[in-house]
């Protein structure tokens, strides 16, 4: 083995060692540029993260500036929304309000209904004891009529204006040929008293359809009153009274002799 080697060796001569340290440069230039090409390589291998890391911060910019859109575009929503929610509660308040008000008049209005109403009742009952009480001194005044002296004329007139306020209780009841008959008992007994007279021209005409006694007591109503302040009305009324009882006179009917003709 140590033989060989040193055989070869003194076989080599300038040329080959010239010719190897060539070799060995050359080598060392490649190695040399090869180790600068993987420096370069790391530092590319460096920098593209760098521009990476980059990439992505313009990336989470972005997606927070959109968020932040978002949220602006939620909250406006949001105030939008409770604007419209107060008006509506405004608006409801409102028509509570009003409610309260109309039930409260309601109310009130029931109870000025029931009071009038216990006020009214109270007020017929009273009318209604007062009328019972008239009626019994009235009565208690007519029974004594037959003891009448025709010349106490004090105890003519009481007993007249007895017979006149049972004529008005008569009328409020609905019984008016009874009215009629203690008005005429009045006018009988007070002949100049203008009232009487009227009463009982106004409850023949208006109630019994009687326009002839009506005709003839306005008649006496406006010459016991001919200052009446309702002058207008009654001569309106004795009109009335006087075109009734013409076209009464006036009928074929009323004149039939037993031989009228209905088709003629």
């Amino acid at each position: 083995m140590g033989k060989s080697c040193k055989e070869f060796l003194r076989r080599l001569n300038l040329t080959t060692l010239k010719r190897l340290g060539v070799f060995m440069v050359v080598f060392f230039i490649f190695a040399l540029l090869e180790n600068v090409c993987v420096h370069a390589q790391d530092a590319a291998d460096v920098a593209l993260p760098q521009q990476t890391v980059g990439s992505d911060a313009n990336q989470a910019q972005a997606q927070r500036d959109q968020f932040v859109k978002e949220i602006r575009r939620v909250e406006n929503l949001n105030k939008k929304y409770t604007k419209e929610i107060e008006d509506v509660r405004a608006l409801l308040a409102d028509k509570d309000a009003d409610y309260q008000k109309r039930m409260q008049d309601l109310e009130n209005k029931l109870a000025a209904q029931q009071d009038e109403n216990s006020k009214k009742a109270v007020a017929q009952e009273q009318t209604q004891q007062t009328a019972q009480e008239l009626e019994a001194k009235t009565n208690e005044m007519l029974s004594k009529g037959g003891d009448l002296d025709p010349q106490d004329q004090q105890f003519r007139e009481e007993l007249a204006k007895a017979h006149y306020n049972m004529g008005n209780i008569y009328f409020e009841r609905g019984e008016y040929q009874r009215a009629v008959v203690e008005y005429y008992q009045a006018v009988d007994l007070t002949p100049n008293d203008a009232d009487t007279h009227y009463n009982l021209a106004f409850v023949s005409g208006e109630y019994l359809g009687d326009q002839e006694t009506a005709l003839k007591h306005y008649q006496w109503y406006l010459y016991l009153k001919p200052n009446a302040p309702d002058i207008s009305a009654v001569k309106e009324k004795i009109i009335q009274a006087k075109l009734s009882l013409r076209s009464k006179v006036d009928s074929p009917l009323d004149k039939n002799d037993g031989n009228f003709n209905l088709t003629r």
